[in-house]
């Protein structure tokens, strides 16, 4: 599993104050860095809320979501995807995606990427992995062979020939191989489009009550709270503080409008024909 990041490394139930007591809702979120401006006023409790929310790494939510142990999770797309037959909704409005460099998705290489033919990948992420796939056929014309591994993996002594890392493993990696391969750059390169990465997504037939109100506004209040939460989770994180804050304020968006979308349908197109996912999935919202 993933090293979690600052904020809430174990489960957080955030529980309203509400007279009517217990939570309702399961939410499950994403443990990285990039995910503390969606949730971070959910566990500091500033807004009232019966959502009762946990962290995890993000394919673990998608095993969650489908087996009844969450109501919604913010999950990699591709399992929206690869769950067509589930009933699954979008929740509107947002994401977390990439208008071009994200720099949390790299491979890392000590080779040039077209003469790569073996990867090892960190698993915390099932969409990047897709989307490594993707480009790598799309943009190089090869199909190298991939093996899984740990991903507090040194790309710079590692026996891998290159090396996929996500998340905050990723940015403490920035620069450790001669070559390397910016996944949001590279697809953006590629379609001229946003790379949606995961969206918060609910089961069939859930009452969401007001938890799309809840989540939108835990969104805007948590955007204006990013240079706090660069400052608290690079201390953290061992990371530098002024990348922490460039990184969630230049690099991640957290919209989810006509573009995204597009980039998001972009994306499952290019799946079904390196049949990554099948066909016939429609994109729902809630």
């Amino acid at each position: 599993m993933a090293q979690k990041s600052g904020i809430a490394d174990k489960p957080v139930g955030v529980v309203s104050n509400r007279a009517y007591g217990e939570a309702r809702l399961r939410v499950g979120a994403v443990s990285f860095l990039n995910t503390k401006p969606l949730i971070y006023p959910l566990l500091n409790g500033e807004i009232p809320t019966d959502i009762a929310l946990s962290v995890e790494v993000p394919s673990r939510l998608a095993v969650l979501l489908k087996a009844d142990e969450l109501d919604v999770g913010l999950i990699p797309i591709i399992e929206y995807f690869r769950a067509a037959d589930a009933g699954y909704h979008i929740l509107p409005d947002i994401a977390i995606a990439s208008h071009g460099s994200v720099l949390s998705i790299q491979l890392f290489s000590r080779v040039p990427i077209s003469e790569i033919r073996h990867i090892a990948l960190d698993t915390s992420s099932r969409s990047s992995i897709a989307l490594l796939k993707v480009l790598l056929a799309e943009k190089y014309g090869i199909q190298p062979t991939f093996t899984p591994c740990a991903p507090s993996t040194d790309p710079s002594t590692s026996a891998y020939q290159a090396v996929l890392l996500i998340g905050d493993a990723a940015l403490r990696r920035l620069d450790a191989t001669e070559y390397s391969l910016d996944l949001g750059a590279a697809w953006h390169e590629l379609t001229g489009l946003p790379f949606v990465f995961a969206c918060w997504v609910a089961r069939a037939g859930v009452q969401l009550g007001e938890a799309p109100d809840v989540l939108r506004q835990a969104r805007t209040r948590g955007i204006t709270q990013i240079p706090e939460i660069a400052r608290i989770e690079s201390e953290k994180l061992g990371l530098p503080e002024p990348l922490c804050r460039d990184y969630l304020q230049k690099h991640i968006h957290y919209g989810l409008g006509e573009s995204e979308i597009a980039g998001l349908r972009r994306f499952y197109e290019l799946s079904v024909k390196h049949r990554l996912v099948e066909s016939g999935c429609k994109v729902v919202f809630a």
